[in-house]
């Protein structure tokens, strides 16, 4: 099945609950650590060079922002995790916006969660894997910027990171957002998920 993105558009950012729209589509979150790619994996999902803000300031996205894909489905691109510079309070709301999003939002289908293929997750990475298991949440992990490991490694960094991860996670993704590798087969994995093609 080719899953072709026809047409998107940026909705709105949320800061508060209060703010989430209303529409019941399905919707599809992206979480990962502030400087994982996630705003670039986005981007290169949607087929748009800069819908989704890239910074080079990790922690730049502090709400949760709704894209709305092919009229039938909102990603929903979540503040990155693990930037420790950001302060207590700053974090603790993050925190609050998300875990509340997550924890009640009944059209969410699953959490696309981007690893960096060049790092063995760590404590921070697997919490969220239990956590969003703990909640029932479908899982569609993937390890991006494969560009940026040569071939000859990449298979022993693939195996090390699987020995890390906890049992019910699906075998992940091997992404690019650069040169845009894997991205058709994780359109592939997540569609059915939500229901609309």
């Amino acid at each position: 099945m080719t899953v072709r993105i026809t047409n998107t558009a940026f909705i709105t950012s949320v800061y508060k609950p209060s703010q989430l729209p209303s529409s019941g589509l399905p919707e599809v979150a992206f979480a990962g650590r502030s400087n994982v790619g996630k705003s670039s994996l986005l981007n290169r999902l949607l087929g748009r060079h800069n819908l989704v803000k890239v910074s080079s300031r990790p922690g730049f996205t502090q709400s949760l922002n709704f894209f709305l894909v092919n009229d039938s489905v909102y990603f929903v691109d979540l503040p990155g995790y693990g930037f420790a510079k950001a302060p207590k309070h700053v974090q603790q709301k993050w925190h609050r916006l998300v875990e509340g999003y997550i924890e009640v939002r009944k059209s969410l289908k699953g959490v696309v969660c981007i690893f960096d293929l060049r790092r063995v997750p760590d404590q921070l990475d697997l919490d969220l894997l239990e956590y969003l298991h703990a909640l029932d949440k479908h899982i569609w992990l993937v390890l991006n910027k494969a560009d940026k490991i040569s071939q000859p490694k990449r298979q022993r960094q693939v195996q090390a990171i699987y020995r890390r991860l906890p049992g019910f996670v699906d075998k992940p993704l091997i992404i690019s957002a650069r040169t845009g590798e894997g991205v058709q087969s994780l359109l592939e994995a997540v569609w059915p998920g939500i229901g609309k093609v």
